[in-house]
């Protein structure tokens, strides 16, 4: 990315509006630092005001060198584009816009100028979205066949009124992400007014959600969102709630092995609402980092040391002589279970839980871990803690079986098109 150079026009009070506990110059920094940029220009008539938010510190764009160009020229014109350096190409983003990091992404790897526009703006951003977005591409070329003192934003929209540059539709941009399990319409609108800005917070929350969830995450889906409505305006981080749900997963896995088994299984509902914060917290505030990635791994650790726990306090209280038989069960579902789901996302291009709707259904009452930890607490309150644990480690078996099952009937399915497409 370092052959394109971004340049973000930032002027008070607009590009300053904040949105979920960060402001628009600042999440547009965080999105380009995240998308592989590692160099910005900020050109602002209201450098004292923006040069002060830029120098305070920021880890979730430090990756990003940012030089301020405070400009008397507002708005900004074409040559003071022209004189930032010898790149053949230029990011405009004016940072009065909250912009979603897929449309920035995808204006990134055009070749030919082009500006971003919504032909078909969902009904409640309406009022916010204008066209062109503002957002655009362009080369070192189209800005030679502009004039020199006009304002950049005017002569976008004038060579797109003559067709004279490519554009952008958000709303036929693919809205499709694999790892969220859901569609979710990508969007630029401007700076909210105060009436507007908790529907323009909503949209970002909503954003950030996860979709085909089993049934025990819908409960928490709710839970999660107001907590994290009242935390993306705090200086705590993702990884600070990750540290925090790792005591909690530890504290449940100490109580189950020393037989404290309702306090083990309080711990574990607490933590499945913890669980989704911080990725949550990190869509929302643009904070994602590679170390959250390794987040899951650790997730994976604490769950199964729960069930190795439960498992050591049921065979030492002889309540079940053959739980680590029942152990080795699930955890042989678990690693068969991941192999087959990795051979349909190859195959598909989707997570196997969202392939069709039969997944989706499955999906609500798989063997996963907020499936297993409200069948325990169903047993302990009904005095049959260890036939819960046998039917989950079952149940996990079932599961498996049921997703082979589909990934052999998925790929026998591709493979009969394909062929049916060479006849």
């Amino acid at each position: 990315m370092e052959y394109i150079l971004p340049i973000l026009i930032a002027d008070e009070p607009d590009a300053l509006t904040e949105l979920c506990g960060v402001n628009l110059v600042e999440r547009l920094l965080r999105i380009l630092q995240r998308l592989g940029f590692r160099h910005a220009r900020v050109f602002s008539s209201t450098p004292e005001m923006i040069g002060a938010e830029l120098a305070k510190p920021s880890w979730a764009r430090a990756g990003i060198a940012v030089q301020l160009v405070p400009t008397d020229a507002h708005p900004l014109t074409v040559g003071s584009i022209l004189e930032q350096g010898p790149q053949e190409r230029f990011l405009i983003l004016p940072a009065n816009v909250y912009c979603d990091a897929r449309l920035i992404n995808a204006l990134s790897n055009r070749n030919a100028p082009t500006a971003l526009v919504d032909s078909d703006p969902p009904m409640m951003v309406q009022r916010l979205v204008q066209n062109p977005s503002g957002p655009a591409l362009v080369t070192r070329d189209f800005l030679f066949g502009c004039r020199e003192q006009a304002p950049i934003f005017e002569e976008l929209k004038r060579r797109l009124d003559l067709r004279e540059i490519e554009t952008l539709d958000a709303a036929k941009v693919d809205d499709y992400i694999m790892s969220m399990r859901r569609h979710v319409r990508p969007l630029c609108f401007t700076a909210p007014t105060a009436p507007d800005r908790r529907m323009a917070e909503r949209i970002i929350r909503d954003a950030a959600q996860k979709g085909t969830l089993d049934f025990p995450a819908y409960v928490h889906a709710p839970i999660e969102t107001a907590i994290v409505s009242l935390l993306c305006k705090t200086p705590i981080t993702p990884n600070q709630v990750t540290i925090i749900g790792f005591i909690i997963g530890c504290a449940a896995t100490t109580a189950f092995v020393f037989g404290y088994v309702g306090s083990g299984i309080l711990a574990a509902l607490i933590f499945g609402v913890v669980d989704g914060l911080d990725g949550k917290l990190s869509r929302v505030k643009v904070e994602t980092t590679q170390r959250g990635e390794w987040e899951h791994h650790l997730d994976y650790v604490i769950e199964n040391s729960w069930w190795i726990g439960i498992a050591f306090h049921l065979w030492q209280s002889d309540q079940l002589p053959n739980a680590f038989y029942l152990l080795a069960l699930l955890i042989g579902s678990h690693l068969l279970d991941e192999f087959v789901k990795r051979k349909a996302k190859l195959a598909t291009g989707r997570l196997l839980d969202d392939v069709a709707p039969f997944d989706r259904a499955f999906r609500l009452i798989a063997a996963r871990r907020n499936v297993y930890v409200w069948l325990l607490a169903a047993g302990f309150l009904l005095g049959a803690f260890p036939q819960s644990y046998a039917i989950l480690c079952g149940w996990s078996a079932v599961t498996a079986a049921v997703h082979l099952v589909r990934s052999v009937w998925i790929g026998s399915v591709l493979r009969r098109r394909v062929a049916d497409s060479r006849a």
